[in-house]
């Protein structure tokens, strides 16, 4: 077997270590879309805020599952350990599924009404069509509806802010 000196100094002088994020950073995100959008009122700018939003939160939900997949190393093994009280956390807003052939493969669905909806209309906006988004009074961006029926939108600023509040829940209660 060849003898191949590693330079660990060399190697750590590469990196940034200030492009590397927390993923509680998410959060922060999720926020700065929302508050964009509460100030948005063009339609077509408003659209593409809450779009943001929506998959910064999804991946929030995202991150922290595959992080509590991978919490810990064994130390006789190297292998990871999960987080169980994490995953429990979760599962009460997502469910968490982790692909056996891949462990890598960590997905999460909508459990919660708030992150059902959120999942659904995520989905809908990233694989079929943009999102639709209707004004349906002047108070803009209060009076922006997620729908394109009229008298059947759900106001849009006002689920998110929900949204909002279930992601600063869940992280409350995975950092306990």
């Amino acid at each position: 077997m060849a003898n191949i000196e590693f330079d660990l100094d060399n190697f750590f002088s590469r990196f940034d270590f200030g492009a590397i994020v927390d993923s509680s950073n998410k959060i922060a995100e999720c926020e700065y879309f929302l508050g964009s959008a509460s100030a948005e009122k063009d339609r077509t700018r408003f659209r593409w805020l809450i779009s943001a939003f929506f998959g910064a939160a999804y991946s929030f939900f995202e991150m922290s599952a595959l992080q509590a997949y991978f919490a810990f190393t064994a130390p006789d093994t190297g292998d990871p350990i999960e987080d169980g009280d994490a995953l429990n956390i979760l599962r009460t807003y997502v469910d968490v599924s982790q692909n056996k052939k891949y462990p890598s493969w960590v997905k999460t669905s909508g459990k919660h009404a708030v992150t059902k909806r959120l999942y659904e209309i995520r989905r809908a906006n990233t694989h079929h069509f943009p999102l639709s988004i209707m004004a349906t009074g002047s108070s803009l961006p209060e009076d922006f509806n997620f729908g394109d029926m009229k008298g059947e939108g759900t106001p849009a600023l006002a689920f998110c802010r929900k949204a909002m509040s279930l992601i600063r829940q869940v992280q409350s209660e995975l950092e306990a």
